[in-house]
Parts: structure tokens; sequence; C-alpha cells
């Protein structure tokens, strides 16, 4: 009987004993599995950058940029040649043909073309060897003195008109004559002179087959087919042929 006793009591104990350690290997087993979580979720966070820095310096590297990456900008260019062709976003139509000195906005450079603002609703593009961003600028009163000296006959209250309203100049004019119009202006013809209009103002005014005649003063740039005088707010070109020349007074 006695054997029998024991023999019980140890297997009460036993069961005691397989109770406790199944218990203690689920709780190392938990412990276990929120260790190993924690662990791939620390390997994660690893791979990513640390800092904005990092990133910034991998799109910056030039390793990393396309060999026909665009470059964005909003400076000031000039055109360096007259008669430059401007193109449309094919880079084939022509649209418009600029002057020397004419001015616009840069919006970005891309495989050596310079997209340009042409006027409120036109963008277009142009060679970037035709244009500069230089442009060595006189006073505004040596610009107005050589204009008077190449246009002797014209009143300077033609100087209030550039930079005003279409409706507001028209209002003195009167009518015109003609109107001509391409993709970037309108040019409003009167007796001896014609307003370029750009975005309904007067941006310059033009005088046909005058008498070619040199001011007295350094251009900004000189060339055969065109004559460029930079003042600090108004320009001077001088556009001579066949004997004679077109003179232009435009507001920068």
């Amino acid at each position: 009987m006695n054997g029998g006793r024991l023999s019980r009591a140890t297997t009460r104990k036993r069961k005691r004993v397989f109770r406790i350690t199944t218990a203690l290997a689920l709780v190392l087993a938990l412990v276990g599995i929120i260790a190993f979580a924690a662990l791939i979720d620390k390997k994660q966070d690893s791979s990513l950058p640390e800092s904005d820095e990092i990133a910034t310096e991998m799109v910056d590297s030039e390793s990393e940029q396309p060999a026909d990456a665009e470059t964005e900008s909003t400076d000031t260019i000039y055109i360096e040649q007259p008669y430059t062709k401007v193109y449309a976003d094919d880079r084939v139509t022509v649209v418009y043909e600029a002057d020397l000195g004419d001015r616009f906005e840069r919006l970005e450079t891309v495989s050596g073309f310079v997209k340009v603002q042409l006027n409120e609703r036109l963008t277009g593009w142009v060679i970037e060897e035709s244009v500069t961003t230089e442009a060595t600028a006189l006073s505004d009163d040596e610009v107005i003195a050589a204009w008077q000296q190449v246009v002797p006959n014209a009143s300077e209250s033609i100087l209030d008109w550039i930079g005003k309203d279409l409706e507001t100049v028209r209002a003195e004019l009167g009518s015109p004559s003609a109107v001509q119009r391409d993709q970037v202006n309108e040019y409003h013809f009167y007796d001896g002179f014609f307003l370029m209009v750009r975005d309904q103002k007067v941006r310059a005014v033009d005088w046909d087959k005058q008498a070619t005649a040199t001011p007295d003063l350094q251009p900004t740039r000189e060339q055969a087919t065109g004559i460029w005088f930079e003042g600090e707010t108004v320009q001077l070109k001088l556009f001579p042929y066949s004997g004679v020349m077109r003179v232009r007074l435009e507001q920068k």
C-alpha cells in the first residue's frame, strides 16, 4: 500500500513540475517573439536616411543627375543678335523673331535651349548661345540724349507714353491708321511712328526709315545689323538697313 501511495504522490509531483515547466517555456517563447520583432523593426529603421541632409546629398550629387537634366532659373536674359528665332515647344516651329537687346525672363535651360516668357500667355525657346545675362548699363539721361540725336524731331512727351496702358495712350493719340499683330506684340501705326504694344501696355515707340546717324555714346553692343544702348529703365536700339535705319525707344 505504501508503494502505491508513493507512486501516486510521485505522479502528482511530476504533473506539477510539467505544468510549471510548460508555463515557463511559454513565457520564454513569448519573450523571444517580442525581442525578435523589436530587432526586425530596428533593422528596418536603420535602412532609412536619418536626416533630410542625406536625401539632399543624394539628389544634388552630380553622379545621380541625368545627362540632360533641366536647370531652372528665373533670371533675365538679353538677346545678342537681331532677328533671333524664337521656337515653339517643339523647338522647330518659329513663333517670333526677337531683336537685339530684347529682354525676357528666363524660365529654364534645357539641352542648349533657353525657355523665355514672351508675354503673359506665351513662352518660347531660343538657342542658349544667342542670349546673354550681361548688359553694360548707361544712365537714362545718356540714352535719351542719344535718342534725341538720331530722332531730333521727336517730342519728349513721347517718353510719357512708354509703359502706359494702351487705352490711356489711345485717348491722347486717337485711333491708329493701321494695326498689325504677331504672336507676341501688336503694332499700332501713326503718322511717322508706331507703338509696340504687349499685354495691353505700350512697350516701345519705333521710327522707321530714319537717316543713318551715330550717337556720341559708347553702345552696349554694336553690330553691322544692330546697335543697342542699355539704360537704367529704357533702351535705345538702332537697326540700319538699305541706307536708312529703324529706331526703337523701349521700356526695360
